[in-house]
């Protein structure tokens, strides 16, 4: 169901009352119901503090009677005084809501007020706040720094560019539709042809001169009307278009919204609010000539876009009069219509107030991801490599002295060996509504072609395993047992094992190394030398917390048991098929795939299959390289946050996002197949989306390619193997036991806070739900317990 989709429903008013309940913003609204009703806002109207009238209400068949009031000068000079400098400062937060007057501290006139003095200090308190919710700017509001914007300004009815006879050319008028792909709706925009003025340097942002076409919008007030209908005919379609309905708290905040706007009663706040949040989008988005008539718009080379932009003229007039004549009435409602509510101080308005903060603080988000994305498709020129700070000129337009100008110097040297500005800066191309689907292409034409360092091995860049295997010494495993014995002397609790209570004074240091080229290095390592047939379960569990808490000294919760050690073997035991086992407590060979959201992937061999059983490993940044190079296409359906992984247990929750990464400088390619393809016999979440055909092309050439470049790993039993989740992918072979070779890992997932890659927010969620405290308990499970059944949750993950 979609709110744009269904035709409207004429019927008497009255029948607000009876429409069915709104399901989420996926139902159509007529749009008549979108109307406010005279008396304002469904909480009641709101008492100003600054009227100069008191209304009250009499009984039930009483008339409405009005008291008026006139307030005297102020005899005391003092307090003249006092009150001039209160209406310069303004009257704080606390004193407005609470009628009160607001007394300044003269000794401290902008520090609290002498009532907020009074207040006893609480965690709660609100502090002594003189700014207006009214003096918010919700939107950019042009693009006045450009010298053509400035002489010809449309500010309002009464003067600005609108409003400056034409040399119009003939009476005959045409017709401009456009379009932003929201809505099946067409603006149209009746046009006029004009003899322009003789400005031959008049250019617009594309380099484009603004009178090559000279057509202008016929009658602001018209164009006013027309924006209006259009906007409310598209509050549904813009909002079902450019919401991420898989951002749940988001999507749900809006649907409430919307529904309330509606009915019970029409509330003029949230439709205001709403209105706005939409609008924004507009100067936002591409505006396109989608009708017949383009006014030969298509001869303009569009530098940015291959589609058929509106003339010069007309797209400026455009952007003007959504911004000066349809946002800047919404902004002067929305925020009136807030701060009412707010110094109204009543409980009830508490639910409104807080939907229309939360729409514009999205609002804002919105515009902040959308500045940076600008600066980034027009490759910022403050920052382009030929940008020179220390001209005069440059100097003068931002008033920088030697050591500012040295600064911004070095900001253009990283943002240009980074790509962007967001990259230098160490941000996320992230995007928290749908609308980053249309600019996945443009983030990813900033992503590098190709990736160099330690990163882009393949096997060919190993002669033997001694290049990534580490045999310890008679010294380090002296130091081992020794460090053992100490830890066991103090009496602890096996999980409180750390690097300090475990010493090793020579491999403590190597170890250290070994983390530092996990992180920053070649992604993985291997430790070879110890025997765990010499070990109990318990020393051996105490030896692998020990060493491995040199690599990363946090431990993640691995299931919903709560299980921070997961035995890895085939459940003998077990009655189900093969296939319907999860791949680790089979004899399966896995695909290649990261596990979940952990940073790294430790794994401790205590015994080795007859036959096969080898981890297998690629590089994830060989694997973008040869994307990048051979189907770049593929790159934006990888990073596209439309990737549905199923989950049905307790710490993971089914979730959409990207597969693919570019984050801090680097690559990350996260997923598995299991939650994205499920399983023959489990069906999907109900209501869960399946991959498309380009999706599931893209995992087979992921596959595909990390079997081109894999490096088998030949492990021996008592090895410990570290691996970069965020860097490799793994996977295993295919593997037969016996009797006296029987396959058996442990393994863990580490995290080493000081070198920790940054993550992306869709990972970091899922990062910081499995390293922090959550409501599962920990479970220290040391030995391992047969496995006879397995939870879906299990099924659906490697």
């Amino acid at each position: 169901m979609s709110l744009a989709g269904s035709p409207y429903v004429q019927q008497q008013p009255n029948v607000v009352s009876k429409l069915p309940e709104v399901s989420p913003l996926r139902n159509s609204i007529p749009l008549q119901y979108l109307a406010p009703k005279p008396d304002g806002l469904s909480t009641g109207c709101v008492r100003q503090p600054d009227t100069e009238c008191v209304a009250s209400v009499s009984s039930p068949g009483t008339a409405l009677s009005q008291v008026k009031t006139k307030r005297k000068p102020f005899k005391d000079d003092r307090i003249r005084k006092e009150t001039s400098l209160t209406r310069q400062l303004n009257a704080c937060l606390r004193c407005r809501m609470q009628r009160n007057r607001c007394k300044l501290d003269l000794t401290n006139p902008k520090g609290p007020c002498i009532s907020c003095q009074g207040i006893m200090t609480r965690i709660t308190r609100l502090p002594c706040l003189r700014y207006k919710i009214t003096d918010s700017v919700l939107f950019r509001t042009g693009l006045d720094y450009m010298p053509f914007y400035k002489r010809h300004p449309m500010i309002g009815p009464t003067y600005g560019d609108f409003h400056i006879a034409k040399d119009w050319v003939g009476a005959k008028t045409r017709f401009l539709d456009v379009t932003q792909d929201r809505s099946s709706i067409v603006l149209r925009l009746e046009v006029r042809e004009f003899h322009p003025p003789y400005e031959k340097n008049s250019l617009d942002l594309k380099g484009r001169s603004m009178y090559c076409i000279p057509w202008a919008i016929a009658d602001p007030d018209v164009a006013v009307e027309t924006i209006n209908a259009y906007i409310d005919q598209s509050v549904g379609s813009y909002l079902d278009a450019m919401l991420d309905d898989t951002d749940s708290l988001v999507w749900d905040v809006f649907h409430v919204a919307f529904r309330l706007s509606v009915f019970p009663m029409p509330n003029k706040l949230l439709r205001n609010v709403l209105r706005l949040w939409v609008v924004c989008r507009f100067i936002e988005s591409r505006w396109r000539c989608c009708g017949d008539d383009t006014l030969n718009a298509e001869s303009l080379k569009n530098p940015f876009y291959d589609w058929i932009s509106p003339p010069p003229y007309i797209d400026y007039q455009l952007a003007s009069v959504i911004i000066q004549r349809i946002l800047g009435p919404l902004r002067h409602d929305t925020l009136h219509g807030l701060q009412g509510l707010v110094l109204s101080n009543k409980p009830s308005n508490w639910y409104p107030i807080f939907l229309t903060s939360f729409i514009l603080l999205h609002n804002y988000e919105l515009q902040v991801l959308f500045q940076r994305q600008f600066a980034s498709r027009r490759q910022a020129q403050p920052f382009h490599p030929d940008f020179d700070w220390a001209i005069p000129q440059i100097r003068k337009m931002a008033q920088l002295d030697s050591e500012q100008i040295m600064f911004m110097e070095k900001i253009k040297e990283r943002v240009n060996q980074n790509g962007t500005l967001a990259e230098a800066l160490g941000l996320a191309p992230c995007s928290p509504c749908r609308s980053s689907l249309s600019n996945i292409s443009e983030q990813v034409q900033y992503w590098p072609s190709v990736l160099t360092g330690d990163l882009t091995w393949d096997a060919s860049s190993f002669h033997t395993h001694v290049d990534y295997t580490h045999e310890l010494t008679a010294q380090h495993k002296f130091e081992i047992r020794t460090a053992l014995a100490y830890f066991k002397s103090l009496g602890r609790d096996g999980n409180e094992v750390n690097r300090h209570n475990f010493p090793l004074p020579t491999l403590g240091k190597m170890l250290l190394h070994y983390a530092e080229d996990l992180h920053h290095g070649k992604g993985f390592v291997n430790i070879r030398g110890l025997d765990p047939n010499h070990y109990s379960s318990e020393d051996n569990i105490l030896l692998f917390l020990g060493i491995s808490s040199y690599i990363g000294e946090k431990r993640a919760k691995q299931d919903d048991d709560g299980s921070m050690l997961m035995h890895i073997s085939d459940a003998k035991n077990s009655r189900e098929s093969q296939q319907n086992r999860p791949t680790r407590f089979s004899t399966r060979a896995s695909t290649f795939h990261t596990d979940a959201f952990c940073d790294i992937l430790a794994l401790q061999t205590r015994n080795c299959a007859a036959k096969g059983g080898n981890h297998i490993i690629a590089a994830s940044w060989t694997i973008y390289n040869k994307i990048a190079a051979t189907r770049p296409d593929l790159l934006e359906v990888l990073a596209r946050p439309n990737w549905p992984f199923d989950s049905r247990g307790r710490l993971f929750d089914c979730n959409t996002r990207p597969l693919l990464f570019y984050h801090g400088g680097r690559i990350i390619l996260n997923f598995a197949r299991e939650p994205l393809i499920g399983l023959n016999n489990v069906k999907r979440t109900e209501g869960f989306p399946v991959l498309s055909g380009e999706q599931r092309e893209a995992l087979d050439l992921i596959e595909s390619l990390a079997r081109e470049s894999q490096l088998i790993l030949d492990i021996q039993p008592g090895d410990l193997t570290f691996i970069n989740n965020h860097a490799l992918l793994h996977s295993r072979e295919a593997f037969e036991d016996d009797p006296r070779a029987t396959r058996y890992l442990v393994r863990m997932w580490l995290k080493n806070e000081e070198l920790a890659w940054k993550l992306p927010y869709q990972l970091q969620m899922g990062n910081q739900r499995i390293y922090e405290s959550n409501e599962l308990e920990e479970k220290w499970n040391v030995v391992a317990l047969p496995k006879l059944r397995f939870k879906l949750s299990e099924r659906l993950c490697s």
